[in-house]
């Protein structure tokens, strides 16, 4: 009689372990990413300059790389209005220079980061951005020249919840190219980084997640995802800028990178983008080179976060312009505070030219200047240098801060703990039963 109880009991405990393990790894694994988030948030409050902007070490601020790191710390719960340098914030220094923006792509960032933050794109710096953008669009809808001026137009202009040009969405769907993803331009071979942006551009245009447009991206990046589970462009090697748009697409067509689909060589491309940061907070482009330290961490944060961009709105706004909501339900966090989500982590880079033009690559170009390059390291001929825009990868958000989601976390694993506790003490009794019996 004393056998059954003790066995059925054996075979319960099993059970609750084997259903409990993907929840500790789980568990864990968001801890990890949380940890990661907070880290690199530190690392770039360090690097903001007196006029409220940005720098690589070395270097004046930069609007492309602060119009960066302004999406990337919305995502993460921040308020960009709350980082301040000598009383001035990213969103002051991106006002003083708004009037001096030509470049298609500068408008496009500058919008993206100005919606992200919750200020008035169509009033900004003396610039109405929206119009702006919208005056580059043709009759058939496309924006700009390139595709990847297209998705980032179209990823702005979102976020400024601005109605997108006839024909926008069509546009984009007929320049995919025959392997499923996207280059930088119409005649350009497909890319890990465009084809993430297309997809945020896709969905942010009301196209079907789940439809064969979106399907055929998909399909390109299991095909192109590296065995250490990044992602590249031109070269070989993983690194952080490709993985994190291409993880940053994943999100917006309603994907997991987190999930066992999207590993390669057993690990996933958030467990790649984790792996490169370095001790101070950093993340580094590519295992052999470490450069445009704050660019790539900017653009790993939303990836790290699951979302994509544009970052969805926290309320109505009398601007019309979309904010990225942390959270429907608590404030953003403050000076560096991380928002905890549940989404899939990764992120991307790109690196601003010295001209001003955002690019993007594998490999950081000569010269300091980041951007796309050859399979050796140099910068690729300007006709190839990828313009490209930050993604945040939308993925639900929880709008915890780092602390309160952590200690959250810390319950579960807890109440977990007590139910094997509880489940090892039936046991013990059904054995003592036994014995007595």
């Amino acid at each position: 009689m004393g056998r059954r109880p003790a066995a059925a009991a054996t075979a319960l405990i099993i059970l609750m372990l084997g259903l409990l393990a993907p929840a500790f790894a789980q568990t864990a694994q968001t801890l990890g990413v949380s940890s990661s988030v907070k880290k690199g948030l530190d690392y770039l409050k360090g690097r903001q300059q007196s006029d409220g902007g940005f720098a690589e070490r070395g270097s004046s601020s930069s609007d492309e790389l602060t119009a960066w790191v302004v999406a990337g710390i919305k995502s993460a719960g921040v308020d960009p209005a709350s980082w301040r340098k000598s009383g001035k914030t990213p969103i002051d220094c991106l006002a003083a220079h708004a009037r001096g923006w030509t470049k298609l792509t500068d408008l496009e960032k500058a919008c993206l980061a100005v919606s992200s933050a919750g200020a008035d794109p169509r009033s900004f710096g003396g610039r109405n951005l929206v119009a702006d953008i919208k005056s580059h669009a043709g009759a058939d809808g496309h924006i700009g020249g390139m595709v990847n001026d297209h998705c980032w137009g179209v990823i702005a202009l979102s976020a400024a919840a601005e109605p997108l040009p006839a024909g926008a969405r069509e546009w984009l769907v007929a320049r995919q190219n025959i392997d499923g993803g996207y280059g930088y331009s119409a005649d350009s071979g497909s890319d890990p980084d465009d084809s993430g942006a297309a997809l945020e551009a896709l969905v942010a245009a009301g196209e079907d997640a789940k439809g064969n447009t979106v399907s055929r991206v998909l399909s390109y990046l299991h095909f192109c995802q590296a065995s250490d589970g990044g992602f590249s462009f031109q070269t070989d090697e993983s690194n952080v800028g490709s993985t994190a748009w291409a993880v940053q697409g994943l999100v917006a067509a309603g994907q997991n990178p987190r999930a066992e689909d999207w590993k390669s060589g057993g690990r996933t491309p958030v467990d790649y983008l984790t792996g490169m940061q370095q001790s101070d907070g950093h993340f580094r482009f590519s295992r052999s080179n470490d450069t445009n330290l704050v660019w790539m961490t900017a653009e790993t944060i939303p990836a790290l976060m699951g979302r994509a961009y544009p970052l969805k709105k926290d309320s109505p706004a009398p601007s019309k312009t979309t904010g990225p909501a942390a959270s429907t339900t608590t404030p953003p966090a403050q000076n560096g505070e991380v928002s905890q989500q549940a989404a899939d982590p990764a992120a991307q880079t790109t690196g601003p030219t010295q001209s001003g033009t955002t690019t993007r690559g594998t490999a950081p170009a000569q010269a300091g200047k980041p951007g796309r390059s050859s399979k050796n390291g140099g910068a690729a001929n300007g006709a190839t240098a990828r313009k490209r825009m930050a993604l945040n990868v939308q993925a639900g958000s929880r709008g915890e801060a780092g602390g309160g989601n952590g200690l959250a976390l810390f319950g579960v694993i807890c109440a977990m703990y007590l139910v094997v506790l509880g489940l090892a003490y039936v046991l013990v009794r059904a054995l003592r039963g036994r014995h007595q019996a």
